[in-house]
């Protein structure tokens, strides 16, 4: 009988809840800058979001991966859970915080 490598998940889990959080902050930082009309800042903010979402969706799949091969799909992780939750409500805010942005330079047009 083969033998099942436990995988631990909380190193993996608080790389996903590091990275959402970036994304998070520097979203609302690009919101900022954009109600500002401070575009060039919004742009480096957002950027910034997205970069760190694709780094915690890299995190999270890369983990989905090894408790995949270990056949641990099936059990319970709370800290997991709750770093998915997170990755999950910051990728709406960053993509709605990046819609904001385009209409608040839209809006610069058609004020300026």
């Amino acid at each position: 009988m083969a033998e099942t490598v436990q995988v631990s998940t909380e190193l993996e889990s608080m790389a996903i809840i590091l990275h959402a959080g970036n994304a998070k902050s520097s979203s609302y930082e690009a919101l900022m800058a954009a109600k500002k009309s401070e575009f060039d800042l919004f742009d480096e903010k957002y950027t910034e979001a997205k970069q760190e979402i694709r780094l915690a969706h890299k995190a999270h799949a890369e983990l989905l991966r090894k408790l995949s091969s270990s056949n641990q799909m099936k059990e319970v992780d709370l800290l997991l859970v709750h770093a998915e939750g997170h990755l999950s409500s910051t990728d709406i805010a960053v993509d709605l915080i990046g819609e904001f942005g385009e209409l608040y330079k839209w809006k610069e047009t058609i004020d300026g």
